[in-house]
């Protein structure tokens, strides 16, 4: 893959290096008030005890690195999952909800490089 193509897989990353990666195509993201990622998995029944099982073993507030495509980890903290809901629309397909908070802590080191800057979204 070149360095300008963004891949087809998400991993979510715990410490120790227990790392869950998942094809994107089963991943939805919405973007929610102060920095809350809301990550929507429609899976069939073969992925849920998997993903599921994984975000299970998180705590509250516990960090979590999350790289789209590789495209570079986005540091975030746990927040919560979802009970897995079954669709009833569908003959093998399974809802759940992880939900992360995206750490957009002041870095004053980052801020004191940049001379000009109030705020230009670089760091």
């Amino acid at each position: 893959m070149s360095t300008s193509e963004i891949g087809t897989n998400v991993i979510f990353k715990k410490q120790l290096g227990l790392n869950y990666e998942i094809d994107q195509k089963y991943v939805g993201l919405k973007m929610k008030e102060n920095n809350i990622l809301s990550f929507n998995f429609r899976i069939p029944g073969a992925l849920k005890d998997d993903v599921e099982s994984y975000f299970k073993r998180f705590k509250l507030g516990e960090p979590i690195l999350v790289d789209i495509g590789g495209t570079g980890d986005i540091r975030c903290e746990f927040k919560g999952i979802s009970p897995v809901l079954k669709n009833k629309n569908e003959f093998d397909q399974y809802f759940l909800s992880a939900t992360l908070q995206e750490d957009k802590e002041y870095d004053p080191i980052e801020e004191e490089k940049c001379e000009t800057c109030s705020g230009c979204g670089f760091h």
